[in-house]
């Protein structure tokens, strides 16, 4: 008599799991058609050197330290009901961290010269500060993870250090010599919002209800109107005393339908569907995947714009190529694939 098997159907874990290595395996092909062919593979050039790889980093390493300084808030029990998911946060920030270095190798075209700033660091650039400081976070962050919270004082000093890893790529930005639309002191204010946002829209989708998932919401909706405010605050100095080239891009940034749909879909959309739908689950969710995609779009139209007016050269352009895209949702996933690894493996206590 035959006899009939029957396959165990697969968890939404496993699913997920599965889902997300593939997404590393496009990211992995990608990479591997850009180191074989060259950088010539990706869309940047002499004059738009920072394209969406520099975006995504900004974006992860922003949604890093978002979510250290969740887990900080729900420790010291600012947020109420958070308490039960700090290891989850606090694993999401590691896998963030960790991606975001591998944007950075991707963006850099050889791999191998990352090895200078370790060994022949030279320590009056901003580059190796960049670098020190996301070792510093994932050392910090790591530390808080393993130890269990034994005072406000680690409390306090892993929120600040998160907070100043976010502060410090803006800063970086601002000091670039290579744009003046990026030397406005608002932005390492703005980066910090940015990454406070896209971690309120990621912890919001994870937590489907109860008090945390109350607070989170109207945190987010405290949250949205600021970049705007920042931007509007930052375009009309730039129009009415900022230098030529600032002008030049900030009238680049405004002529670009990106930037409005960032706007629109990234912050008014979201206000409207958290604050009159938040009884319904999917309106929730398409609002938080609507924020974080706005503020990477954002940042990329930020870069671009800043780029895009070389001196005494024509105007630049960029659009990413299919391997960039690739590149990204490799990146993407592998955030994720360590953040449900770190779930497995990582120790309760």
């Amino acid at each position: 008599m035959a006899t009939e098997a029957r396959t165990k159907p697969m968890s939404n874990e496993g699913a997920w799991l599965v889902g997300l290595a593939a997404l590393v395996v496009i990211g992995a092909v990608a990479w591997g058609v850009q180191l074989s062919q060259g950088m010539s593979a990706i869309g940047i050039g002499q004059a738009i050197a920072w394209g969406v790889y520099i975006a995504s980093f900004f974006t992860l390493v922003g949604l890093a330290g978002g979510l250290v300084i969740l887990a900080v808030f729900s420790d010291l029990e600012v947020i109420p009901g958070l308490r039960a998911s700090r290891r989850n946060l606090l694993i999401g920030a590691l896998a963030c961290y960790v991606a975001s270095g591998f944007m950075i190798l991707m963006d850099i075209g050889e791999p191998q010269r990352v090895l200078n700033i370790i060994f022949y660091a030279n320590f009056k650039s901003p580059f190796v500060w960049d670098f020190a400081s996301l070792v510093l976070g994932v050392i910090v962050t790591a530390v808080y993870l393993l130890v269990a919270q034994k005072s406000k004082w680690l409390s306090i000093v892993t929120g600040i250090v998160g907070a100043l890893v976010v502060m410090i790529e803006g800063w970086i930005l601002s000091m670039s010599t290579g744009s003046p639309l990026w030397h406005g002191g608002m932005m390492p204010a703005m980066f910090l919002v940015e990454g406070i946002l896209v971690a309120l829209a990621v912890s919001l989708i994870a937590q489907a209800d109860g008090q945390a998932s109350e607070w989170l919401r109207h945190a987010l909706l405290v949250f949205l109107p600021i970049p705007v405010l920042f931007n509007l605050f930052e375009i009309a100095a730039t129009l009415y005393a900022g230098q030529t080239d600032a002008r030049a891009a900030t009238s680049l940034i405004l002529a670009n339908p990106l930037f409005w749909g960032a706007m629109i879909l990234g912050i008014v959309v979201p206000f409207v569907l958290l604050g009159w739908a938040s009884k319904n689950r999917n309106a929730v969710i398409v609002s938080s995947v609507l924020v974080v995609l706005g503020v990477f779009v954002a940042k990329s139209v930020t870069l671009v714009a800043g780029q895009a007016l070389p001196f005494m050269q024509a105007q630049a352009s960029y659009t990413p190529t299919i391997v960039e895209a690739g590149g990204v949702i490799g990146v993407a996933g592998l955030a994720g694939l360590l953040y449900l690894l770190g779930k497995r493996f990582v120790p309760q206590k």
